[in-house]
């Protein structure tokens, strides 16, 4: 049997969590730990926060794993859907938040590129049944979201 050093063992290990990305890797569980309490820390008047769909995903391309939610605002009788992104800054995430329109279906990431898809109302459409669909894009710059035409 071969004993090994402790500062041997000290050294390899300090190389290891410097260097390797999956030390600082979010899973599932984290990304809903922290999307919950995003949640409870919003102060909401007139409504509850409700989370919907989320995405991890290296929006900024950092190499570190950001967080794409969409939730809503849930009032007695109306609903606003909202989206945020949470860029990962090592020990806490720069959160950007904005409003969405329509019914959300779908949520996707590409790169720097966030995708929502959307049912909205059309010219005949009751408010409870919207039938138009939409694609959104957002462009993650650097500093803020941006919407794309």
């Amino acid at each position: 049997m071969r004993i090994v050093s402790p500062a041997l063992c000290l050294a390899v290990s300090l190389v290891l969590f410097s260097v390797a990305p999956a030390a600082h890797a979010l899973d599932d569980t984290g990304a809903k730990t922290v999307i919950e309490q995003f949640l409870k820390s919003q102060k909401l008047e007139d409504g509850s926060a409700s989370a919907g769909q989320h995405v991890i995903a290296d929006v900024n391309g950092d190499g570190r794993p950001d967080i794409v939610l969409q939730w809503t605002i849930l009032g007695p009788t109306w609903w606003r859907p909202k989206l945020s992104v949470f860029i990962d800054q090592g020990r806490s995430y720069r959160t950007i938040t904005t409003d969405l329109a329509g019914q959300i279906e779908n949520v996707s990431v590409r790169g720097s590129s966030i995708f929502i898809d959307t049912m909205t109302l059309g010219p005949k459409d009751a408010r409870c049944c919207p039938s138009v669909k939409k694609r959104v894009t957002y462009q993650w710059t650097g500093q803020k979201l941006v919407l794309l035409k």
